[in-house]
């Protein structure tokens, strides 16, 4: 054999055992729980029949992995899909179990603060509580802020005098730099605090500023194609 080539080989795997060093190492839990997601979403069945095929199995992996980030997640996922059990009327009374047992168990999680955003599976009665009680047990900036915005939805921005919203004025105070997707919650915050003035979205006026960031990322403004023909798509998901 060539010296060169020996050489070569032996740096290679030289640098295939730093390598393998230096790397992470995998988690299986976390390994079996991308794979049932994966499973779940390459689905070719309706969003009922899906959640009816794969709640047994995300119940399983919970079950078989308490105590982890992962059982933390799969729990989510079974929160958050209580929602196709409206029509038969059991969606609020299996969602807030799951909801007070993820809190109880898991509270310094940070995805707990998660359960803000599946509020729509519970009743205003039960978000309030879960939201206190997600103020008092988390030591996270991102579920404090998740859960006063949270509370601040379920009353009006102000008070027939003017006053703002609590929740909001704490947001603003302690939070403003918390980030919430793309924005900030001191951003959402202050436009709720102060939204545009209903005169000013008619037909004619200058549209306000949007800020945001394009389909790859780059950040964007309204205002960047005033006097081009653009289509503007505005949407959601519920």
């Amino acid at each position: 054999m060539p010296m060169r080539m020996l050489m070569a080989m032996i740096l290679t795997a030289l640098l295939t055992t730093a390598a393998a060093a230096q790397a992470p190492p995998s988690d299986p839990v976390a390994d079996e729980l991308a794979a049932l997601l994966a499973a779940e979403a390459a689905s070719e069945l309706g969003r009922v029949e899906t959640y009816q095929a794969f709640r047994p199995r995300f119940e399983a992996f919970v079950k078989a992995h308490r105590g982890t980030e992962s059982e933390v997640r799969a729990t989510l996922w079974l929160v958050q899909n209580t929602w196709w059990l409206r029509p038969d009327g059991t969606m609020e009374s299996t969602s807030m179990p799951l909801a007070e047992d993820l809190i109880r168990r898991h509270p310094t999680s940070p995805q707990i603060g998660l359960l803000t955003e599946y509020r729509y599976v519970f009743t205003k009665d039960q978000q309030e509580s879960m939201f206190e009680r997600l103020l008092k047990v988390s030591p996270h900036p991102e579920v404090k802020a998740a859960a006063h915005f949270g509370l601040a939805q379920m009353s009006p921005p102000r008070s027939a005098d003017g006053t703002p919203n609590p929740h909001l004025a704490t947001l603003l105070a302690e939070f403003a730099d918390v980030r919430w997707r793309q924005t900030t919650f001191g951003r959402i915050a202050d436009a709720r605090l102060n939204p545009h003035a209903a005169a000013d979205l008619a037909v004619g006026k200058t549209a306000p500023e949007i800020e945001g960031v394009d389909q790859d990322g780059k950040p964007m403004k309204l205002s960047d194609y005033r006097g081009k023909v653009v289509l503007v798509d505005f949407w959601g998901d519920w």
